[in-house]
């Protein structure tokens, strides 16, 4: 059985829709997940390159969960 360190960022592949980054960050901060999404969606409107590029080095770089 696996063991998760509960004080570190993860994606969670459970409740993903795209990378379950957003998903990952709602757990973790113990927030709905709608509201973390909608934040990103907010930052994809106003700032799109940086919000593209942190996500994608996201999904790439954190653990699954």
């Amino acid at each position: 059985m696996a063991t998760y360190d509960t004080d570190r960022w993860y994606c969670a592949r459970a409740y993903r829709k795209v990378f379950g980054v957003c998903a990952g960050f709602a757990g973790y901060y113990q927030q709905p997940r709608w509201l973390i999404r909608a934040l990103a969606v907010l930052l994809l409107i106003t700032i799109p390159v940086a919000t593209i590029v942190a996500y994608l080095v996201a999904a790439v770089i954190l653990p699954d969960r």
